[in-house]
This record gives structure tokens, sequence and C-alpha cells, in this order.
């Protein structure tokens, strides 16, 4: 009896409480990634990280549904486009 309890306990912490009252016993990855708050809010603090990686002057900065494009003019007159995701902060381009 203590056995069967122990493991309903386990159970019951190991599985997220909405995935058990979905009817699901392993959560989906979808619903993870919808909950982590995003790393970058603004267009502002993107243009910010594009610029520390890159250096130069922001120009521009436009958002799509999940990243920043920033339009940046280096110090050698070269004009580059990245992207900055909003979930991971990561920067590609350049």
């Amino acid at each position: 009896m203590k056995r069967a309890l122990l493991l309903i306990f386990i159970f019951l912490f190991t599985f997220p409480i909405e995935s058990i009252a979905q009817g699901r016993l392993v959560p989906d990855k979808k619903s993870q990634q919808a909950n982590k708050p995003l790393k970058v809010k603004s267009s502002k603090q993107a243009a910010k990280i594009a610029k520390s990686r890159f250096g130069g002057k922001v120009l521009k900065v436009s958002k799509s549904k999940s990243s920043y494009r920033v339009k940046l003019i280096k110090t050698n007159g070269q004009i580059i486009t990245v992207t900055v995701n909003a979930k991971t902060g990561k920067v590609r381009g350049g």
C-alpha cells in the first residue's frame, strides 16, 4: 500500500498538472515553448544586442512574428541586416 502511494506521489509531481488535466501523460514541446518568456522584449533591446555584436549605428529595427530585423551601418560604411530571435536572443546574419 505504501509503495503504491509513493508511486502515485512521484507520478503527480513528475508530470505537469495541466498535462494530466488535459489527458496527456507526456507534455508536448509546443506548450512548453509557448509558456517561456521572451528574452528580447523590445526593438530597443534587439538594437542594443545587434549593435554590441557588430558595432556601428542602428538605422532601422522591424518586428516580425518571432524576431527582430536590425539594419546597421558599420564604421567602414558597410550596411548589414541581422536577425535577432525574440525567444532566444540569438543573432543571425551580418
